[in-house]
């Protein structure tokens, strides 16, 4: 199955009260914002505006006067996951620069948050006694860090499966067997390969690529793709990847021409032939 290496998500951040509303949509969250605004004439930032290591912004307001912000670098791996660029105390300056740019006046900060989260990585030896759930489990998705939603989703499911394994065979090893066979079936197996393949894509690029990644991503707010990747829902069992073949197309033709290049390039490596292997369940050789 897919996962090489793990790649790794950094993030910071804080609750703040403000003394003045922030600016932000109530009711609304913003996502994956990778503008750079703040980073002009920073002379701290390593590599420029342009050869930085990317971060965005993740802002969740409570209220007009209360909001969570968070700087997050997506993925990293090797030299940027040892770059100065990525240590907690880049990240916390990264984001009081944002702050200090959207001029935000703060009374109170608190509920700070650093996070080093787990991505992508070889999956546990599935059908072993010792059954692991959550993040020890790799439920972690590869190409976005999100796992909270899937665990509680599919936690009744394999409650249930292990309960009936367990009455019905009387067999610690087959009821684990038929866990994991919950947690991990084939069709999010498919699935996990293009996750895996997404993550090897956004580990390289620069902050144009990304926002050109994520232009394509969320070019349709309304479409349903985007919503079922990030949920970690794109096929159902017995179903064929259709529709993740349908949204890689999508997002190859609505990209620019040097992200298209770049997604040619990573298909024609390991990665990518095994994401086609797992797709259409076609034997290779070398994988």
């Amino acid at each position: 199955m897919g996962g090489g290496a793990p790649g790794y998500q950094i993030a910071y951040g804080v609750t703040l009260e403000c003394e003045e509303p922030h600016g932000f949509p109530v009711g609304e969250m913003l996502l994956m914002d990778f503008s750079t605004d703040h980073l002009e004439g920073d002379e701290e930032l390593v590599g420029g505006v342009d050869g930085h290591v990317p971060t965005f912004l993740y802002a969740f307001p409570f209220d007009e006067k209360k909001i969570f912000l968070e700087e997050t670098h997506l993925v990293a791996r090797d030299e940027r996951a040892t770059a100065t660029s990525l240590e907690m105390e880049e990240m916390v300056r990264r984001l009081n620069r944002r702050i200090d740019h959207l001029g935000i006046k703060v009374n109170k900060r608190y509920e700070e948050e650093c996070s080093v989260i787990p991505m992508g990585g070889p999956l546990p030896i599935l059908g072993q006694p010792t059954l692991a759930y959550g993040a020890a489990a790799i439920m972690v998705h590869p190409a976005s860090g999100y796992m909270i939603n899937r665990v509680l989703k599919y936690a009744p499911e394999v409650a249930s499966t292990l309960s009936t394994a367990l009455k019905e065979t009387g067999s610690p090893q087959r009821a684990s067997e038929a866990a994991w066979e919950a947690i991990w079936p084939k069709h999010r197996l498919i699935e996990r390969d293009l996750y895996c393949f997404g993550m090897e894509v956004m580990l390289g690029l620069d902050v144009a690529l990304l926002r050109d990644f994520f232009a394509a991503f969320f070019q349709d707010p309304r479409e349903k793709f985007w919503r079922r990747f990030l949920a970690w829902d794109m096929t159902k069992p017995g179903q064929k990847p259709y529709s993740m073949s349908v949204f890689m197309i999508l997002m190859f033709f609505r990209g620019s021409w040097r992200l298209r290049a770049r997604l040619v390039k990573e298909a024609m490596f390991k990665d990518g032939i095994h994401l086609l292997k797992s797709i259409f369940d076609m034997p290779f050789p070398f994988d």
